[in-house]
């Protein structure tokens, strides 16, 4: 892309916290800063966000941004479009939204606004969000789910201001593969089949479900590894559930995993069994991106990207025995879990790439699509 095309980017964290919506932020971010745009941060008064986000070298606005009529907010928006020159505003909740439009109403220079999806909710169809609607540029959703719910209310807008980007993901090699591995680390024998759970300890992400489907596998040669942290109180449920079952010795937790990649490619199977709807779900392309097979729910937008037997498993959510079932399968024919993943990578690479993903969203900045 020539120089002169290129934008000044502002983008917006839509929480104050670290999630999977502020990693989309902070990756899109730091492939723009390598393409040579010039990039401004905004966001909550927030430690975690300046400490995260430090190492990009890239100035950082924190605001209030606690309403969407907030006129401190407001007016620091406006400030912030002219005296940088922005030439657009990406956001990731409507809050936001409403807080770049108004600004950009007061502002001498007149930045694109982009919003993006990142949710499985319909839309909110009164005046207020009709007019947000009416005068966001382009609102961008991850999956074609996401789209579909979100049109289910029938909201008032031009079918021309909105798309559907799959998310995506740099690709992240692991770390020198120092250290004990993680077969080493539990004492897994060579032949052992590792089943990878990487995530948040909560309901929502069907843990519960995954330790039934474990239970109903105990004499399969596997070992369970369960990365990742939640409440105090619910990781002692977990544990007790795995005490309970007889499960000591199959499924370890090992805790928060700083190297994912590293964790994620010394494993076998790769498994995700959320319950609640995932806009889109990316630790499974995370799995795939590294040739694993996964086990995941059909309840979200995973069935966008996975063809079931193909290049990975779809199972019901919330049913043990369907995701036992597909787990033993990839389990005992070590075969078939080796062809699977030869096609999730062969998919991750082709179609669910972050370069396909960053030309098409800086393709929206730049009004080509």
């Amino acid at each position: 892309m020539a120089a002169q095309e290129k934008r000044r980017i502002v983008q917006v964290f839509a929480s104050a916290g670290w999630g999977g919506g502020e990693q989309y932020v902070y990756d899109l971010t730091e492939r723009l800063l390598a393409e040579g745009y010039d990039v401004r941060l905004v966001s909550r008064r927030s430690e975690t966000i300046r400490r995260k986000t430090g190492a990009l070298g890239c100035p950082l606005v924190q605001l209030p941004l606690r309403s969407r009529f907030g006129l401190f907010s407001i007016l620091k928006m406006k400030r912030l479009i002219d005296s940088f020159g922005a030439d657009v505003i990406h956001t990731h909740q409507f809050k936001d939204t409403f807080i770049a439009l108004f600004a950009r109403r007061l502002a001498r220079r007149k930045p694109k606004v982009v919003f993006t999806r990142h949710l499985v909710r319909r839309a909110k169809t009164n005046r207020l969000y009709s007019f947000l609607y009416g005068h966001t540029d382009k609102i961008v959703f991850v999956s074609r789910l996401a789209e579909r719910v979100f049109l289910s209310a029938a909201p008032k807008i031009d079918r021309e201001r909105i798309t559907v980007v799959h998310n995506a993901i740099p690709e992240r090699m692991p770390a020198a593969d120092e250290g004990v591995s993680l077969r080493h680390r539990f004492g897994i024998a060579p032949g052992t089949a590792v089943v990878a759970y990487a995530g948040r300890l909560h309901p929502e992400k069907g843990v519960e479900v995954l330790l039934d489907a474990a239970a109903e596998l105990h004499a399969a040669d596997f070992v369970l590894l369960v990365a990742g942290c939640g409440e105090p109180e619910y990781e002692r449920l977990l544990h007790d559930r795995v005490h309970a079952a007889g499960l000591d010795g199959k499924v370890f937790f090992t805790g928060f995993i700083d190297d994912v990649a590293r964790f994620i490619r010394q494993s076998d199977i790769g498994v995700v069994p959320t319950v609640g709807r995932e806009a889109f779900g990316l630790t499974v392309l995370e799995f795939m991106q590294a040739g694993k097979a996964v086990v995941t729910t059909d309840n979200g937008a995973q069935s966008e990207y996975v063809a079931s037997g193909v290049n990975g498993m779809l199972v019901p959510p919330s049913d043990a025995s369907a995701l036992a079932a597909a787990l033993r399968r990839l389990i005992e024919d070590r075969g078939l879990r080796e062809r699977i993943g030869a096609a999730a990578r062969k998919k991750a690479e082709e179609d669910l790439s972050y370069e396909v993903f960053f030309r098409k969203i800086v393709a929206l900045y730049a009004g080509r699509a």
